[in-house]
């Protein structure tokens, strides 16, 4: 009963402690048969609200509308948490941290390996029920730990890098066998890495996963390749990435075509004089290309800057076919949203398409990629054809047919065919978290690395620019204050301590 009643709490001291004071252990039978222990999985993956959207905004594409009037956050004599972010203040991180008293990402995702996850995998081995249902069980247990631990890591660690990943201090992995009476320790960046392999490969070993998910919140066959690709493009080892990211597309390589008319609806606008626009609807659960969806439909708040548009692909659905207020209500940007929320005339994504709960998998899985990351390999091996075809196959499924035109056998240098990756990239991940994890890895490349830059234009017609440089340290996000707390060990990895 100890044993399950450490592993139930194991996120509770990195969180926060108060919002479990009613969990009452309840003994081993809770958790005695197989049957049982996959109810755990029926979790819902979704509503990742952090504290200001911080994975969404500090890259510079996207600006979350709630922040307040940007003139105020600029001016204003003692810097907000949202100031320090949108601003790219590298000076005041240490503020940063006192700012962040709690965290949504941070609590959600130890919750999953807590509660979920680390529960499965410490007593499966005991529990009874047919074989083959307790192996599928545990694999999907060691899939959504090496998930959640790899969100982590890219939030609040440093991007790995091979020179100093041994000795970068990393996070918690919160392993099931932990005893809550000690406080868990932090890893270092590279052992967090090697114990996500480890976990992706423990449960390929099990060969156990259905080739399709029973539903896109539960794992399949293709998902633990997906995520160590994933982990080990991240390490740079690109054989290793490429020879993963291939296995998940063997399962499934599907790509859903954002141009497909049965999926382009027509939409009427609200108000005069009532055009009809098309929009792209991104079924929640049902794209074939999503191997875990996580569903998240942020409603009215989602700005799109400038600098987001011109990077874009012309003709790109993530460009042209997402709902903006400026269609549904037929005004000019000046009289959207923004003008209303931030103060400042960017086109305001609408509800992700519009209200019908459209989800753009913002944390989950795509088959697209593990696309990106053969791409991406064989661009590092030289083989720029080859590579073309891989961003062709997803670039045919994104682009406006009329004007598409493939990449393959036009690409002929490294540095053209890394720009192709980065802007199919960023199609494909601008309304997710993964625009963040791929620029953050990409600092620590020499030949992929870049300084980010952006503009606010006021409405009093001043300007103010900004930019954040590839080792800026808010690419580390601050532990949550009340983890910190509740953990001595969690000493910051973004400043250093006095």
């Amino acid at each position: 009963m100890k044993k399950i009643f450490t592993i139930l709490a194991a996120a509770l001291l990195l969180a926060s402690c108060a919002d479990f004071t009613d969990l009452k252990p309840k003994g081993m039978n809770m958790l005695s048969t197989a049957d049982e222990l996959e109810l755990l999985l029926n979790t819902e993956y979704r509503d990742f609200y952090s504290t200001g959207f911080d994975m969404y905004q500090l890259p510079g594409d996207l600006l979350i509308g709630t922040v307040g009037p940007i003139a105020n956050l600029i001016s204003i004599p003692t810097p907000t948490r949202n100031s320090i972010v949108i601003t790219w203040d590298s000076d005041n991180v240490k503020r940063l941290a006192e700012l962040t008293s709690s965290d949504d990402e941070y609590r959600q995702l130890y919750e999953f390996v807590g509660k979920v996850a680390n529960p499965i995998l410490a007593s499966v081995g005991f529990a009874t029920g047919d074989e083959a249902k307790k192996n599928q069980i545990k694999a999907e247990a060691l899939c959504l730990r090496a998930w959640a631990e790899f969100i982590l890591v890219n939030k609040y660690a440093k991007a790995y890098n091979p020179a100093t990943a041994e000795s970068d201090p990393g996070i918690v992995y919160l392993m099931d066998d932990w005893d809550i009476s000690i406080p868990p320790e932090k890893w270092t960046v590279k052992r967090v890495y090697d114990q996500i392999v480890a976990d992706c490969n423990a449960a390929i070993e099990l060969n156990s996963l259905p080739e399709k998910n029973l539903n896109q919140m539960r794992w399949s066959k293709a998902c633990p390749y997906a995520i160590k690709a994933l982990a080990l493009i991240a390490m740079q080892d690109y054989e290793g990435a490429e020879a993963a990211a291939k296995e998940s597309l063997k399962v499934n390589d599907a790509i859903t075509d954002y141009w497909d008319p049965a999926r382009v609806m027509p939409i009427s606008a609200v108000m005069p004089p009532f055009n009809v626009y098309e929009t792209f609807f991104r079924a929640p659960f049902s794209c074939e290309e999503d191997l875990f969806h996580t569903y998240i439909q942020p409603q009215f708040n989602l700005l799109r800057t400038p600098e987001c548009e011109s990077r874009l692909e012309a003709g790109h659905a993530a460009l042209v076919r997402v709902p903006l207020d400026i269609m549904m209500f037929n005004m000019n940007p000046m009289m959207g949203m923004g003008m209303s929320t931030a103060q400042i005339p960017y086109p305001c994504v609408f509800g992700m398409g519009t209200n019908r709960g459209a989800s753009w998998n913002m944390f989950g899985l795509k088959t697209t990629q593990q696309y990106l990351i053969v791409a991406e390999c064989e661009i590092r091996a030289g083989n720029y054809t080859e590579a073309m075809k891989y961003l062709d196959a997803v670039r045919a499924k994104r682009i406006d047919p009329e004007i598409y035109e493939p990449l393959e056998g036009k690409v002929n240098d490294k540095a053209s065919a890394i720009e192709h990756l980065k802007q199919t990239a960023l199609g494909e991940n601008v309304y997710s978290i993964y625009n963040f994890i791929e620029r953050k890895r990409w600092n620590q490349l020499d030949d992929m690395k870049e300084t980010l830059n952006k503009t606010f234009n006021l409405l009093s017609g001043e300007s103010y620019s900004y930019s954040l440089e590839p080792d800026s340290p808010l690419w580390i996000f601050p532990f949550p204050m009340n983890a910190r707390d509740n953990n001595p060990n969690l000493t910051p990895n973004s400043y250093e301590e006095e």
